[in-house]
């Protein structure tokens, strides 16, 4: 009877309170019930008082016997107490010395809204994350650091034809043993600690693009995984299309020809990457004037491609595109070669003299590759060529005037060139005037899957065969550097279709170097240690693929390198570069 006595005394506070407020005891009677409790529920103190809970509100009694026998510490469930409103109701164990029982707070869901909704933070942060998923075109998927789902948008759900209900709340590895995808790019990450790209085979039989990247807390820790899906077969379905449209595009009228040809020369440039798309809409912009283009990158990644893209672009189409390998052509020959000479201008010389490469690309496009070769006294009378449009043939006095466009390309830091003297800094200024620098092959990862498709289909037409290939052995080849760039991929793809025995390009048809390059990255993302003969294997494959790439000659390759070419033979055997 104290208790009851104390639990009395705070009537008039409980029922001062704005939010309604009952105390149940711990056998399920009703010892206070407040004010705004009674107009919540419709009821008057006399038809609750001292009655059991479950006489009145049974739903809520089941409530309040799982917090007492489960010793739960709360508990909020939403009740319909009335035939027109609906209730939150808060329920939490309290124990003291006056009382022994269930406090229950009751709610409008009106009143809770409202407050959440006046919240700034909490409106930005949903209508972020609400523009971020709902209107991705790509499968978006929010996993947490165990790699829990946390949330994945509509593309997702349609790309893996699951609802979120099915994975939200799940591990992703329960997912893959489900066989809902065949692996995981949230386990990468969390184990590479870094943004992993793979292709994911899904339970309905589509392959994706699928990129994962880590979202780190202020210490460091990986807070969440981000992960990117992207269908290939909707990808190619869209890429049809394009080419349809393409087609199209010729019975249109002439003012619209310009745009179809830009249309037609970006179907031949085979990228998904946005560095590359960049690069190609500023090599459009730049076919229609005649200005100095500079193209810079390393061996293999495009430049002379892109140079032909150029020209085919501007108006000089229709006349000639001269190649000239700077570095190809014996220094005491580069003068005579570029600018022509007149009979007898030196021994050996023709009789009737010859014309340079200027004169030869008068009226279309003169493109200078590896022009970082070019010897200092070559550069100057370039250099005056690029001021006044003029050339003079060796062992004459009178200058031709010759028009030609200029497009330049090197694989150096013309840059440090100029800093160490061996490049001359007002030709470098001269030809720099569009830059167009080509990312390496594996920086810009996106474009190895349409990359090795094209090429597929290029050897399987040239070879007459039909070899398609693995997702396995398409996740090594994404994985891999690929130092030779699109040159190497290429090699790499028509040896694959020539040597393959079956029609599936599997994991062990694939180069040893290759696979090993897998392998020792795969190593070096984790703790685990690798043999040491295996680190220098792949040290030596490494340099001696760049060492290749960057010069032509396997000579000067060796040189580079420090070693005899017999040597450097023997290696390029064993690694079979």
């Amino acid at each position: 009877m104290k208790a009851s006595q104390d639990v009395l005394g705070y009537k008039k506070l409980i029922d001062a309170n704005s939010s309604g407020m009952m105390l149940v005891n711990h056998t399920g009677q009703i010892v206070l019930f407040n004010n705004a409790a009674r107009k919540l529920t419709g009821k008057s103190l006399k038809s609750v008082s001292g009655k059991h809970l479950k006489t009145l509100f049974p739903d809520l009694w089941d409530n309040i016997k799982t917090i007492l026998e489960k010793n739960k510490p709360f508990n909020t469930i939403s009740l319909k107490l009335t035939s027109k409103k609906t209730t939150i109701i808060h329920s939490s164990p309290l124990n003291s010395k006056a009382f022994s029982g269930i406090i229950c707070l009751f709610m409008e869901p009106s009143s809770i809204e409202h407050l959440l909704m006046e919240l700034p933070s909490y409106k930005t942060l949903t209508e972020h994350l609400d523009v971020l998923f709902d209107t991705s075109f790509d499968g978006l998927w929010l996993c947490d650091h165990k790699g829990i789902v946390i949330r994945i948008n509509k593309a997702s759900e349609e790309l893996m034809e699951v609802t979120a209900d099915q994975v939200t709340g799940r591990h992703v590895e329960d997912l893959v043993k489900e066989g809902l995808f065949d692996m995981s790019v949230t386990t990468e990450v969390l184990k590479k600690k870094s943004t992993v790209t793979l292709i994911q085979q899904v339970k309905n039989g589509k392959q994706m693009l699928v990129t994962g990247n880590p979202v780190y807390d202020s210490s460091g820790k990986i807070q969440f995984v981000v992960t990117n899906t992207r269908d290939f077969t909707k990808l190619n379905e869209l890429q049809s299309e394009l080419e349809e449209s393409k087609k199209l595009t010729r019975q249109y009228q002439s003012e619209l020809k310009q745009l179809y040809q830009h249309q037609t020369l970006s179907k031949k440039i085979i990228t998904r990457s946005t560095d590359m798309q960049r690069a190609f809409d500023k090599a459009m912009k730049a076919a229609a004037v005649d200005s100095i283009v500079l193209i810079t990158g390393e061996s293999g990644v495009g430049k002379g491609f892109l140079a032909k893209l150029i020209h085919e672009a501007s108006s000089r189409k229709k006349g000639p595109v001269i190649r000239v390998d700077c570095g190809a052509i014996p220094e005491t020959l580069v003068e005579a070669e570029l600018f022509g000479y007149e009979k007898g201008a030196f021994t050996g010389a023709r009789v009737k003299g010859k014309p340079g490469y200027f004169e030869l690309a008068a009226g279309g496009t003169l493109f200078l590759d590896e022009i970082g070769e070019l010897p200092v006294n070559v550069q100057s009378k370039l250099l005056r060529f690029l001021d006044d449009n003029e050339v003079v043939r060796i062992g004459s006095t009178t200058p031709q005037k010759i028009d030609v466009r200029i497009i330049a390309a090197t694989n150096r830091n013309l840059q440090d060139m100029v800093e160490s003297g061996t490049f001359r800094k007002d030709l470098f200024f001269r030809l720099n005037v569009i830059p167009i620098h080509i990312p390496m092959l594996k920086d810009r990862k996106d474009d190895i899957p349409p990359l090795i498709h094209h090429f597929l289909d290029l050897f399987n037409k040239k070879c007459r065969t039909n070899k398609n290939i693995s997702a396995p052995a398409l996740n090594i080849l994404l994985n891999y550097s690929f130092p030779g760039n699109i040159r190497e991929i290429a090699n790499l793809i028509e040896q694959l279709v020539v040597l393959t025995p079956g029609d599936t390009i599997l994991s062990e048809d694939l180069p040893d170097g290759v696979r090993q390059e897998d392998n020792i990255q795969m190593s070096y993302d984790t703790d685990q240690t690798w043999p040491l003969h295996k680190i220098v294997e792949h040290v030596e494959r490494t340099s001696i693929k760049n060492a290749m790439n960057l010069h032509k000659s396997q000579r000067k390759a060796a040189k580079s390198l420090g070693i005899d070419h017999s040597t450097l033979s023997r290696k390029r055997k064993k690694y079979k570069i």
